[in-house]
């Protein structure tokens, strides 16, 4: 099993869109059943982009605080990927789950490991933005952690404290790797433009070759609860999701 964690240091840079269209095009290779999508971020937004419009009431959040397990309430979307939303739960009960990850450190990987999951299968683990237990828990477990940014000064200058949280975590697991991936690339923004070749003189190799284009097709998908590789198969974002799976699913082969 392959767990990449798909992380970011500030919120609006597609991160969760990232996830949900990244394991459909991974699904789309793999075939279904192979892929599963984990949402530990609140805003329980994952499972809209995977064809469900209710928000999903049931999830990872209560199970854990019931002490059951998460493959429960898993749920396989029309598009090949396994979901297993948060949930929607009140504010204690969101604090009661955190306050359950901080004192058990190893809580999502064991969560994973009787969720039947084969050595072929991968997750991704979609996790809010900024330091917290749920950033924690997905360093635990991750084979590989991916970094959603936006060619902007914002994310330029969120570089340094995701670095520090990364090679701590490296400390503790030396075979943790990591990537950065450029969202919403827009070559006709003379701004994006610069941002992009000052990221990749500062990331080096560890930017990945290949960035998701700037594409209004990725919220019509949204709109119609579906991942951008259904909705519309040869637009700009589908190819780059496509291409970025593949280059994915080769640097975590067993």
């Amino acid at each position: 099993m392959s767990v990449i964690a798909v992380v970011s240091m500030k919120g609006g840079v597609g991160k969760t869109s990232v996830t949900a269209n990244l394991a459909a095009a991974m699904a789309a290779r793999l075939g279904e059943g192979q892929v599963a999508a984990l949402d530990l971020d609140p805003q329980n937004a994952l499972h809209l982009h995977l064809g469900f419009e209710a928000l999903q009431r049931e999830g990872v959040c209560r199970q854990s605080l019931q002490h059951r397990y998460w493959r429960d309430v898993a749920f396989t979307s029309p598009f090949g990927v396994s979901c297993l939303p948060y949930g929607s739960v009140s504010e204690g009960e969101r604090g009661a789950f955190e306050n359950l990850l901080a004192s058990e450190p190893d809580w999502v990987q064991r969560q994973l490991a009787h969720a039947g999951l084969g050595d072929d299968h991968v997750v991704l683990i979609d996790l809010p933005p900024g330091p917290s237990v749920y950033l924690d828990q997905g360093f635990a477990c991750a084979d590989l952690v991916l970094v959603v940014l936006l060619a902007d000064a914002g994310s330029y200058s969120t570089i340094i404290a995701m670095e520090s949280w990364i090679n701590e975590a490296t400390l503790q697991r030396p075979g943790l790797e990591s990537v950065y991936l450029l969202n919403q690339v827009d070559e006709a923004v003379p701004l994006s433009r610069d941002l992009g070749a000052v990221l990749r003189r500062r990331l080096g190799a560890r930017l990945l070759p290949i960035g998701i284009h700037r594409d209004e097709a990725v919220s019509e998908a949204l709109a119609f609860l579906q991942p951008v590789l259904f909705y519309d198969p040869r637009c700009q974002a589908s190819d780059d999701f496509q291409r970025l799976a593949a280059c994915l699913l080769e640097s975590t082969a067993p």
